[in-house]
């Protein structure tokens, strides 16, 4: 049995000010997810401890008594906010679960992630960034439809069917957007015009790869523009608009699979992560993100889904996770199951 403490931030239920984007709380967990990842891990006979990441996480930390962290915290600000509970841990010394620092701190920052998949001979659509107070122009060298949205976020905030564009005047109003409410610098991708597939992760030396989940924009009204954004995942959350296993062919799903295991090694993620992914005209796969801190909200977020779809349950997953990083401490003499109580 371990003392697990699960820090996280959790969602506030706040009207954003008129300079605050709308979806400013999208990335933060609710009390359910909270609740569930505590129920699980307790439900496996360890003993948990609730801790919130904030200011105040250090002295919590410092004196909780935890054998290692379950970390779901996405941090309370800054480009680099998903690596502050991390530093935390390693400066106290205390084992945690999912990837380390440098990794959660590159992987929010997309333009930089893009410049290492490219290092390692991964395709991601083409870029520029549009740092804030300046106008883009058409001498980016893209090829429209292009794709806006901000450089440092995730949980699909900032993006809507707006952030799909077809000319320059277009441009100027979504980066002028995020600007404005998201006050950080604009990615501007091409557009990929094939499929968009999302391959969850979970494992070291060894990672287990889940089925292949397609994002089924056939279902959707055609003026959403083929956007995986946050309203399609409020939305529309029925299982027909996620195929998984995705319909692929053998060689299809073989190269899917290959190409989001490499971004996985290449932004050095640990025990679990999920990866975007889209196909160009001539069906090759272009890494968009790797989310080494991924949703964990059960029956909502694309990971416990397609861990469902592979045979997987929540508790399965949560308890893979915790195990994955218990072995790299050398702390396997702490994992336990309670069969009886486990689903």
């Amino acid at each position: 049995m371990a003392v697990v403490g699960l820090v996280f931030n959790l969602a506030k239920d706040v009207v954003p000010d008129e300079d605050e984007p709308p979806d400013a709380q999208a990335e933060l967990d609710s009390e359910g997810t909270v609740l569930a990842v505590a129920q699980t891990l307790r439900r496996a006979g360890h003993e948990v401890v609730l801790i919130e990441g904030d200011e105040r996480a250090w002295r919590k930390l410092e004196n909780s008594g935890v054998d290692i962290v379950f970390n779901i915290s996405e941090g309370e600000r800054g480009e680099s906010r998903e690596s502050h509970i991390p530093a935390l841990l390693e400066m106290l010394g205390i084992p945690y679960t999912g990837s380390g620092v440098l990794t959660l701190a590159v992987s929010l920052d997309k333009p930089t992630t893009k410049k290492i998949l490219t290092y390692h001979g991964l395709a991601t659509p083409r870029f520029a960034v549009v740092p804030v107070g300046q106008e883009p122009n058409d001498d980016h060298g893209l090829t429209y439809p292009l794709f806006v949205k901000p450089a440092h976020e995730g949980s699909s905030m900032g993006i809507s069917p707006k952030s799909k564009v077809k000319n320059l005047q277009e441009l100027k109003a979504e980066v002028e957007r995020v600007h404005r409410l998201y006050h950080q610098e604009a990615l501007v991708e091409e557009y990929l015009l094939g499929r968009e597939f999302t391959v969850g992760i979970l494992g070291n030396e060894n990672p287990k790869v889940f089925p292949i989940m397609e994002i089924n924009f056939a279902e959707c009204p055609p003026e959403h523009n083929n956007v995986y954004s946050r309203q399609f995942k409020a939305e529309w959350d029925d299982s027909r608009y996620y195929l998984c296993p995705a319909p692929l062919s053998a060689a299809e799903e073989e190269r899917i699979k290959s190409v989001a295991l490499a971004a996985y090694r290449a932004l050095g993620c640990r025990d679990v992560s999920r990866v975007d992914l889209r196909l160009d005209q001539e069906g090759n796969p272009h890494v968009l993100e790797v989310n080494p801190l991924p949703g964990l909200t059960p029956g909502f977020s694309d990971l416990p889904r397609v861990a469902a779809m592979g045979g997987m349950s929540f508790d399965e997953l949560i308890l893979g996770i915790l195990d994955n990083a218990l072995e790299r401490y050398g702390l396997t003499h702490l994992r336990t199951r309670n069969q009886e109580m486990i689903a």
